[in-house]
Formats: C-alpha cells, sequence, structure tokens
C-alpha cells in the first residue's frame, strides 16, 4: 500500500472511533422523536421510505461532519490556550447540532430541521 492510502485509511479509522459514541446519541435522538405523538395522516408512504433511505446517509455523515466539528474545536483550544472558545463552540454547534434524524414530515415538508444545538 501507498504512504497516502495508509494514511486515509488511519483518518477514517479515527473519524470512526470519535464518531462512535456520537451514533448512540443519534440513536437516543431518533428515540425521542418517535416516541409519542400523533401520527400525521397526511404523510405518505413515500414520505416514510424517502425518510428511511435520506438517513442512510444524513446520520453517519452528521455523525462524521460532528466528529470532525470536535476534532476542529479541540484543536482551536489547544492552539488558543482555552481563549478561543466562542470559535470552538461555534465549530462544535455547526457539525453536532440540530436534527440527527430525518423524520417522515422532514422529508414532507411539514417541519424544518433544525439547525441549533439542542
Amino acid at each position: 500500500m501507498r504512504v497516502a492510502t495508509k494514511w486515509l485509511c488511519g483518518m477514517l479509522v479515527a473519524v470512526m472511533a470519535l464518531t462512535g459514541p456520537l451514533l448512540s446519541r443519534a440513536a437516543v435522538v431518533h428515540a425521542a422523536e418517535l416516541s409519542p405523538g400523533p401520527v400525521d395522516a397526511e404523510v405518505s408512504d413515500g414520505d416514510r421510505v424517502g425518510a428511511g433511505f435520506l438517513n442512510v446517509a444524513y446520520v453517519p455523515g452528521k455523525a462524521i461532519v460532528c466528529g470532525l466539528g470536535t476534532v476542529a474545536s479541540v484543536g482551536v483550544m489547544i492552539l488558543t490556550l482555552g481563549s478561543g472558545y466562542r470559535a470552538a463552540m461555534g465549530s462544535f454547534k455547526e457539525g453536532c447540532g440540530g436534527t440527527w434524524v430525518l423524520t417522515p414530515e422532514h422529508v414532507a415538508g411539514k417541519i424544518p430541521p433544525k439547525d441549533e444545538l439542542d
């Protein structure tokens, strides 16, 4: 294997190791979003299927972006010796905030995905 390929594989392993714990957060958020609430009769089966397919890419992508944002936040805090707190929090919130799992209501356009950290 070439050095670049080994480096890329190492980076992927590191990102997955950092984002693994975040997937449990996504599962908790998913359970909270699906728990007691009236089922909207206006959401079609196509929206439900679409949400399932979209989540296959959206949830891991969100976890990767959150992991990279966390790494960037830690880097900013280390480089600035803690004085870059606002920049670090902005980077963290950009990646880890908002909706983690798309619901059929999101796909149907009835509710917009959240952009802020809960």
